[in-house]
């Protein structure tokens, strides 16, 4: 990263109280940068769409109808992205819609989206469920307790590595776009990225960088979580999120969540959100889901994918 960059970024990184809740008054809630500025971002995020996938399948396995692939492929140069592919046996002819899915922050990476995973390919989609870096198979060492305190003092927290890890999994993302045309018989029309919780956060991001998604959906995300105490701007979501328009964005959020506060973090960041958008509240706290509102993520989906 050049060093006007780098001053640019810290000259207007947003600081606040160690174990702080989120603050409102974050320049980029209130104004996300400019177009102009928002493209010398866009650099970041720059990666080698030519670069051979070297996609090795450790396991498959058949479980209660659905067929699922642990893989590995290589997202840039030196760094590979861990994933599982869910989707159902055989199902009708032509191209598919398919999901990349963004787990939390939790030490299982993927595996703690599982159900989300299966939900999605028992309706029919295929189903990439990512490692984010440092977690699942993707544990580098960072991070050992998964612990809140660790995650933010380490990384969430930590303003050049936090923008590092968003730079990095957003490649990630893109590459899983490219995967899923290119190797697996997905429709490119027709992917959608759903993020839940810290991938939600991060999905917002990726979502706006990777344009060819057809629609995004960020389950229990916001701004920035109550322990986080500021981040770059270029890992700002409120710079981002307005941009997946004129793709569709779905939100669900809980109006109870003492870690994405609805005032001061869910509120202020849909609100910077274009049209099409759509956000629904759950009565209860962080993740707290109902099948109804499970229903409501699928019929969503199927209607802006069409399947």
């Amino acid at each position: 990263m050049k060093r006007s960059m780098i001053a640019v970024l810290v000259s207007t990184m947003f600081v606040g109280a160690v174990g702080a809740q989120p603050k409102p008054a974050d320049p980029w809630l209130a104004r996300p940068v400019d177009e102009k500025t928002f493209k010398t971002y866009l650099d970041f995020f720059a990666y080698e769409r030519q670069l051979p996938f070297d996609t090795r399948v450790t396991k498959t396995e058949n479980d209660q109808g659905l067929v699922r692939e642990w893989l590995s492929f290589e997202s840039i140069r030196g760094v590979r992205v861990t994933a599982t592919l869910t989707e159902q046996p055989g199902g009708a002819p032509g191209k598919k819609p398919a999901i990349i899915v963004l787990h939390g922050g939790v030490a299982r990476g993927k595996e703690g989206a599982g159900h989300f995973a299966a939900l999605f390919a028992r309706a029919g989609f295929s189903v990439l469920a990512i490692d984010l870096p440092h977690f699942g198979e993707r544990a580098s060492g960072l991070l050992t307790a998964f612990s809140e305190q660790e995650k933010h003092e380490k990384l969430y927290n930590e303003p050049s590595t936090y923008l590092s890890w968003i730079t990095q999994l957003t490649k990630d993302v893109r590459r899983s776009y490219d995967l899923l045309v290119a190797e697996r018989g997905a429709d490119p029309k027709r992917i959608a990225l759903v993020g839940i919780s810290r991938g939600a956060i991060a999905g917002s991001i990726a979502g706006a960088v990777e344009n060819r998604i057809a629609a995004v959906t960020l389950l229990f995300g916001g701004h920035f979580d109550a322990l986080e105490t500021g981040h770059l701007p270029a890992a700002c979501p409120a710079n981002y999120i307005g941009r997946i328009a004129p793709r569709p964005l779905l939100m669900i959020n809980a109006t109870q969540d003492s870690d994405m506060i609805r005032g001061s973090s869910v509120e202020p960041l849909f609100k910077v959100a274009k049209q099409p958008k759509q956000i629904i509240w759950t009565d209860g706290g962080h993740m707290f889901m109902t099948e109804e509102h499970r229903a409501a993520i699928m019929q969503w989906l199927r209607g802006v994918l069409k399947n």
